[in-house]
């Protein structure tokens, strides 16, 4: 009986830790980037992160409506079934709403150098409003 005891409290404490441990992984808080976007461009230009990372990018129009739209492959990535941006939301990267900061959740997955453009057209200069997302290893 006692040693059923003994068995039992062992396993219940190796279990409890374990569910502690997942907790805490899956719990980790995003790293949160700001980004600012007016006529014709984003500050900063230039992100960089580490692969693995949750990544929280808010972006807030100056002027008028702006937007996000991420490449989700890296650039010069031959391989087009495996993602290296996995995105919470994935109906999020490219949306905008007027008057509502832009909020884009994801997880870097593999290194390279992912490029983003403004989602919603805001004038001449709009096809020159762009910015780099740098994963590193």
């Amino acid at each position: 009986m006692q040693r059923t005891f003994v068995r039992v409290a062992a396993f219940a404490g190796v279990s409890l830790v374990e569910a502690w441990m997942a907790f805490g992984q899956g719990a980790a808080a995003p790293r949160v980037i700001d980004v600012s976007a007016k006529k014709y461009e984003f500050s900063p230009a230039e992100i960089k992160v580490k692969v693995g990372e949750k990544v929280e990018l808010k972006v807030h129009s100056e002027d008028e409506t702006h937007g996000v739209k991420l490449n989700l492959y890296p650039e010069g990535a031959k391989n087009k079934k495996e993602i290296g941006l996995v995105f919470d939301t994935p109906d999020a990267n490219g949306k905008v709403t007027k008057e509502t900061d832009q909020v884009l959740d994801f997880v870097a997955q593999k290194p390279g150098t992912y490029d983003f453009v403004c989602a919603k057209f805001c004038g001449f200069g709009h096809d020159k409003m762009k910015g780099k997302l740098i994963v590193e290893p």
